[in-house]
């Protein structure tokens, strides 16, 4: 009999090892990416208003910050999809209501993906292609 500990999925929730390790790497990355956004965009931009021309000036600026909403954007979704997967599990759903409940959470996850894509996408491209 295998020791659930050494195995790689779980046959209780159907979530393996590694969507708990994502899960813990993402949790990580969004506090940091969640503290920079907050701080810079609410905190330490005094009485600028956020706007088009702030965003572009923003991510014209650096390679680095078109890396961090490249980064930060899906894993927000990841984290949300797979923690709302997480907590459907935990009600131990039939195997009909796993399959369709993987699959909106896919769907879902792909579409919020690519409106992420879509608008950082456009935004460099505002800014000509830099």
């Amino acid at each position: 009999m295998e020791n659930k500990i050494d195995s790689i999925e779980s046959t209780d929730t159907g979530r393996s090892a590694l969507t708990w390790l994502f899960q813990r790497i993402t949790g990580i990355l969004l506090v940091v990416f969640l503290f920079t956004h907050i701080s810079l965009n609410h905190l330490l931009s005094g009485d600028r208003i956020i706007d088009f021309a702030l965003v572009n000036e923003r991510l014209s600026g650096s390679f680095g910050w078109k890396l961090f909403y490249v980064l930060f954007v899906p894993s927000c979704v990841y984290h949300a999809m797979n923690g709302l997967w997480g907590i459907l599990a935990d009600y131990r759903p039939s195997v009909e209501f796993r399959k369709l409940a993987i699959a909106a959470l896919l769907l879902l996850g792909f579409a919020l993906t690519f409106i992420g894509a879509d608008t950082l996408l456009n935004l460099f491209r505002a800014q000509g292609g830099q």
